[in-house]
């Protein structure tokens, strides 16, 4: 199950977008400052972070710099009134914008394509290799001893 974390100081936006995307079968998380999204995502590592820019505490680019700053490089997704307020997207890292109030058919778009490229770029995990008791030690038998006439 792929996992949201909501970020508005709105309670009606974070209450519409939990419901919204739980109903979509995501596992939701919602904070309404800066300092209560970067421990949100601390602790629950989701695969994308929808949030407003203009929240208390710092605001949105400070959730994204510290994050940034720490490593994590979580799809960013900014839902805002003002997104030419966010600067050069392009020197963004994994960061997209949509203007306020944003079509939910478009935001979910944004959301999946945001996830499917954070898939897509991750390495497949190598299989996991057998405990040696598990491996058989030498995989073809020798043949049977001749015996003596």
């Amino acid at each position: 199950m792929a996992k949201i974390l909501v970020v508005d100081d709105i309670p009606a936006i974070v209450d519409f977008s939990k419901e919204f995307f739980e109903d979509a079968g995501f596992e939701v998380r919602t904070a309404d400052t800066a300092p209560g999204a970067i421990a949100a995502q601390q602790e629950f590592k989701a695969d994308v972070i929808l949030q407003d820019l203009n929240i208390p505490g710092g605001g949105g680019t400070h959730v994204y710099e510290t994050l940034r700053a720490q490593g994590d490089l979580v799809p960013i997704i900014f839902s805002t009134g003002k997104p030419e307020t966010l600067g050069d997207l392009a020197k963004m890292i994994n960061v997209s914008a949509l203007r306020k109030p944003t079509d939910p058919e478009v935001l979910m778009a944004e959301v999946r394509k945001r996830i499917a490229a954070t898939q897509a770029a991750s390495p497949a995990a190598p299989p996991a290799a057998q405990p040696a008791a598990e491996r058989p030690m030498n995989p073809i038998p020798p043949p049977p001893p001749k015996l003596p006439r």
